[in-house]
Parts: structure tokens; sequence; C-alpha cells
């Protein structure tokens, strides 16, 4: 039994953190489809709100001790690249990204440019849920087949 509840606490915090291949992982360990979209996207909601939550006390706390000078002048490929994601997209691109820039880096980018926006959660949460149907329905076929050859 407490193996059993260890082997889901970190298939939890796997999803949490390292979105796109905690479907597939927790499908090979044996967990029905139900099972695996309730467990990944379980933790996929924690892991972002958790992330999306500690981004946002974090950047508050750094921009209270360390308020800015003046606006930023310094112009980079990364920094431009970073502003035209962020207006193009939105929050909801954002969001939708999750699987490819995982969890907490999405997560904490979002607390930096859109803490203040009611809509940040919600898309999290939905954006998770929809990967997480995706992703399970995309890794079963792969994990059957990996499971033949061994």
């Amino acid at each position: 039994m407490w193996q059993d509840l260890l082997a889901i606490v970190g298939l939890l915090l796997f999803s949490g953190t390292k979105f796109m291949m905690a479907p597939g992982a927790i499908l090979a360990a044996g967990y029905s489809i139900p099972v695996t979209m309730i467990i990944a996207s379980t933790g996929g909601v924690a892991g972002s709100l958790f992330f999306f939550y500690l981004g946002s006390v974090l950047f508050s706390w750094w921009e209270s001790y360390f308020p800015a000078k003046g606006p930023m002048k310094i112009f980079t490929r990364k920094n431009r690249l970073i502003i035209q994601l962020k207006n193009k997209f939105g929050v909801i691109g954002l969001a939708l990204m999750i699987p490819l820039i995982s969890v907490p880096i999405s997560a904490l980018l979002s607390a930096k440019y859109f803490r203040y926006d009611k809509k940040a959660v919600p898309a999290y949460i939905v954006s998770v849920c929809i990967w997480t149907v995706i992703l399970t329905y995309f890794s079963e076929p792969v994990v059957l087949f990996l499971k033949q050859l061994f």
C-alpha cells in the first residue's frame, strides 16, 4: 500500500514538472487510461499552480526590494523573442505551450508577465486538461508497442 502511494506521489511530481513525458510514464507503470488522465492532470495542474504562485510571490518580492531604475535599454535577440511571443500569444498561448517548454518555465514566465491577469489560472487548468487527453491517447500505442518489444 505504501509503495503504491509513493509511486502515485512520484508520478504526480513527475507530471508537475515533466508534463510531456508523464502520461507515457504513467501508462508504462501499468495504470489504465482514466487513472493516467487523473494522475497526469492533477499533477500538471498542481505543478502549474505551484510554480505560478511561487513565481508571483518571488517576482513581487524582487520588484519591491529592487525597483527598476528605468526602462530596460538592452535589446537582445532573446528579449525581443520573449516580448514578441508575449504580445502575440498572451497568457493563453503560453499556457498551450506547456508540453513544449515544461510546466515550471511556462508558469514562471506567466507569473512574470501575466500575474495580474485573471485568465492565467483558468488558462493553465484548461490547457493541462486538454494536453492530458491528447498526450495520453498518443502515448498509449507507443507504450503498448514498447511493451511488446521487451
